[in-house]
């Protein structure tokens, strides 16, 4: 114990230690969360709205029998 600590709980009862104990706030993680949330949007919503991906092409393929017996078999 250093001299501070010795203090403090000799001020101090160990009850009221704990209450003025508070959790440093973190923003570093928020942040970063905001930041890939937002990138995540951006390129959801670049593939959702580019003419050139044919969607219509994906759905053709995505439920060939070729595509949909690899599916059942994977999860079978």
């Amino acid at each position: 114990m250093d001299l501070k600590t010795e203090q403090f709980s000799k001020n101090n009862s160990s009850e009221e230690q704990f209450e003025k104990i508070l959790p440093v706030k973190k923003i570093g993680p928020i942040v970063a969360g905001i930041v890939s949330a937002i990138i995540a949007c951006v390129l959801l919503y670049g593939i959702l709205t580019n003419p050139r991906f044919e969607w219509d092409q994906v759905g053709i393929y995505l439920i060939s029998n070729n595509v949909l017996s690899g599916i059942f078999w994977t999860l079978w």
